[in-house]
């Protein structure tokens, strides 16, 4: 089974809020258990200035078409098989942003 890094953005399948439609995007890979399962946080071109989201500097390295976003308070686990393709990385010092934040949100 593929198992895949915190840090890895992926195009995927991400469900609707109400779980009745999905739409393809890209997502960024949070955490990884080995099982058929990933968590991930969706990104957007849409630009987003909440506490939990964050602006991807180079974005055009870790695979983008646009200008992104990482909205970290929009998270969902989904089968792997929804991931249809690996797209990039996220810079290192940006993974640590991103933990950082989480550990903020999530008063850890």
């Amino acid at each position: 089974m593929i198992t895949y890094d915190f840090g890895t953005i992926v195009l995927i399948e991400f469900p609707h809020t109400d779980m009745m439609s999905v739409s393809r995007r890209p997502a960024l890979v949070l955490y990884d258990a080995g099982d058929q399962d990933v968590l991930v946080a969706r990104i957007t071109s849409q630009e987003q200035n909440s506490k939990a989201d964050l602006k991807i500097t180079d974005w055009r390295k870790c695979g983008l078409l646009d200008e992104s976003y990482i909205r970290l308070g929009k998270l969902a686990t989904i089968e792997k098989n929804f991931i249809l393709r690996k797209l990039g990385y996220l810079e290192a010092n940006e993974m640590i942003i991103v933990k950082s934040m989480m550990r903020n949100i999530f008063n850890l």
